[in-house]
């Protein structure tokens, strides 16, 4: 598996097939038949990802160069960031507990405005306000997971805390790429940083959810 499968490949459900299941099941609430196909397909397509992580990106992948198709899939899954379902994002089981739900929202909301990079790195002033709007995010993501690492049972902080660094490790990275794009201008690198960056999130918010289930 390569690294871009490891981090896209592991948000290609929830960012891609996902949204499209939604139009299609929307567009077809009228048929009892095809909305009920649709819930099979969307059944089989997550079993076949949790089974097999990344083997939807690598059949997306296919697809795209079947049809021959000129697709940038970095800015492309980070644009399509906008519209993903928030379920990789939200711990359920624990609508009750307030750092829980804390931690999601800010999770979501780093992620919102993220995926708003592609579209505004071409304006400077916008830019940079954009930029300090994911400093800020970054920073209440942070909070909120310090928040939850006192309220999990102590055998599992070091799991929350291990994920922590991780995110600290790739928010720093992406703070690097951003300076190096203001003097050569690689978009593509600031879209795969804010992709890892992304990732690292959800691994926040699985790691937390799992570790929740076993309290």
């Amino acid at each position: 598996m390569t690294e871009e499968g490891g981090y896209l490949g592991a948000m290609t459900y929830q960012c891609v097939i996902s949204p499209v299941l939604d139009q299609l099941k929307a567009s077809n609430m009228d048929s009892r038949k095809a909305v009920e196909a649709i819930n099979r397909l969307r059944t089989s397509l997550k079993t076949a990802d949790q089974t097999s992580p990344s083997f939807l990106y690598d059949m997306m992948r296919i697809l795209l160069a079947e049809s021959e198709l000129n697709v940038n899939l970095q800015e492309s899954f980070l644009r399509l960031q906008a519209n993903a379902s928030v379920e990789d994002l939200e711990i359920p089981q624990y609508r009750n507990v307030a750092e829980f739900q804390e931690l999601s929202a800010r999770a979501i909301a780093l992620r919102k405005v993220l995926s708003r990079v592609p579209e505004e790195m071409g304006e400077r002033r916008t830019f940079l306000e954009t930029i300090r709007e994911i400093a800020s995010s970054i920073k209440k993501l942070l909070d909120a997971t310090n928040a939850v690492i006192q309220v999990v049972p102590a055998s599992h902080q070091q799991a929350v805390e291990r994920r922590k660094r991780e995110f600290v490790h790739y928010s720093k990275g992406f703070s690097n790429t951003l300076k190096d794009y203001f003097r050569n201008q690689n978009a593509n690198q600031v879209s795969v940083s804010a992709n890892q960056l992304i990732f690292q999130t959800t691994q926040i918010v699985r790691t937390v959810r799992d570790k929740a289930r076993l309290t």
